[in-house]
């Protein structure tokens, strides 16, 4: 599964799932997260998250 992440400065990475939940581990609480924790963890500062279509790929 792939994601891009918008962070709240224009900036866009591309990132598989387990680079996500790096992120979120980052500016989370600092551990094991799930995908969802770590979406959610990237929202709570501002970031958003996309899911991309297996044709966006």
């Amino acid at each position: 599964m792939k994601f891009v992440i918008h962070t709240s400065d224009k900036f866009k990475e591309r990132v598989n799932e387990e680079e996500l939940k790096k992120w979120g581990e980052s500016f989370g609480i600092g551990f094991e997260m799930t995908t969802t924790e770590a979406i959610e963890a990237l929202e709570n500062i501002g970031y958003k998250v996309e899911k991309l279509e297996e044709k966006e790929i």
